[in-house]
């Protein structure tokens, strides 16, 4: 499912895409990288994704925040829940 919405500033979008109960993931569309990556760093999802959707690497850790999900997947975080460090 996809929501589009408008929004008048940067910061009242990431207000927006953290007022919900759930977390997995997020989509930004942007011409402007910068912009991206300060907003990145604000919006509770476990992974964030610019100017594309789904795609993933595989020695990344992945999982979601809030109800959607718990702990990470993938990569060295995924196998930290399994091995003694």
């Amino acid at each position: 499912m996809l929501s589009v919405l408008t929004f008048r500033t940067p910061d009242e979008a990431v207000q927006i895409a953290n007022n919900t109960r759930y977390g997995l993931s997020a989509g930004v569309w942007t011409n402007k990288g910068s912009k991206y990556l300060e907003f990145a760093s604000r919006v509770k999802a476990g992974v964030v994704w610019c100017n594309t959707y789904n795609k993933f690497d595989p020695a990344s850790p992945f999982g979601g925040y809030k109800e959607s999900g718990f702990g990470r997947e993938g990569g060295v975080h995924g196998l930290a829940a399994y091995v003694a460090f």
